[in-house]
């Protein structure tokens, strides 16, 4: 535990998978490669459920899908047991003043997770999410603060290709057939993946101007894999496979690690860094086999 308990930036992007320049792909993301080099990269990390419900709430509450019940999408009638077993409750018995914008995935009403503000935004795109994070955090937010920053970015739609060179020399993933329209596929992920990393710098970029960078901790992750045949929704390591980087007080610059690590570790090393009992905050899981189960869709 650090003597003053660090500000926490969790940025949050919708099926980018590992598919970004610090991993080894070609895909232009220098802000994103430039938290890589600032601070700890791990290779071999993997998200606890291939769809973006289940993977998010498994981070924010330290546990499995089968034990939180997120066992599908929110926005389709699935729910946490207990919305109380959220990472945001325990910082916010801890003190930290915490902020919602953008993408969350966990239920269909953000007001019940327990942030302090939730920010109205237009869409959760990062023209929407980038000036909103922006506004907050150059507006004498209180520290400590916890801020969720999700962009929709790279979910599908992509952008349209914003180069011919992208469209001609794009090459697939290895998973994938090197053909014409995928190509052109690729392109449009690069775009949309480009745009991301334009929102994740905007957003470090202010933490710099305000001096705030000095002890905060930036989170930087996704859901799960890529948003192509055979990558996300799949158990296969390219549907499992994220992006973890994290940087800020205590994390040696520049290091990768081929360890392998869960996103379900994010929650505990929060609590670890904040000084807070990680076992209090994960109480709710412990007995959540006897908790009622949540309302499941009607089938159609």
């Amino acid at each position: 535990m650090l003597a003053k308990p660090p500000n926490i930036l969790y940025l949050n992007s919708h099926d980018t998978g590992r598919y970004v320049q610090p991993y080894g792909n070609a895909i232009p993301t220098p802000n994103i490669q430039w938290l890589a080099d600032q601070g700890v990269m791990f290779r071999n990390a993997f998200c606890a459920a291939p769809s973006c419900s289940g993977s998010r709430a498994a981070l924010l509450t330290g546990s499995y899908c089968h034990n939180n019940g997120m066992m599908g999408l929110a926005h389709r009638g699935f729910a946490l047991y207990d919305y109380g077993q959220h990472i945001v409750r325990a910082l916010s018995d801890a003190g930290y003043h915490t902020h919602l914008i953008g993408e969350q995935h966990v239920s269909e009403d953000a007001s019940i997770l327990g942030y302090d503000v939730v920010h109205e935004i237009e869409n959760t795109t990062v023209n929407s999410v980038a000036p909103a994070a922006i506004d907050a955090l150059s507006g004498g937010i209180p520290e400590p603060f916890f801020m969720s920053v999700g962009f929709f970015e790279t979910h599908r739609s992509f952008f349209a290709p914003s180069s011919v060179r992208d469209r001609l020399y794009s090459l697939p993933p290895p998973f994938l057939p090197d053909t014409p329209e995928i190509r052109q596929d690729v392109a449009a992920y690069k775009a949309s993946a480009r745009s991301l990393d334009h929102g994740v710098g905007a957003v470090v970029n202010t933490l710099h101007e305000t001096g705030m960078d000095r002890n905060t901790l930036v989170i930087c992750t996704t859901d799960h894999g890529l948003a192509f045949p055979t990558a996300k929704a799949s158990l296969l390591d390219r549907g499992i496979g994220v992006m973890v980087i994290m940087r800020g007080p205590g994390m040696p610059p520049g290091m990768a690690h081929d360890e392998l690590v869960s996103q379900i570790d994010i929650f505990p090393t929060i609590c670890e860094i904040a000084g807070i009992d990680a076992r209090r905050g994960c109480r709710a899981a412990l007995s959540s086999a006897s908790s009622p189960a949540p309302r499941r869709p009607e089938r159609g």
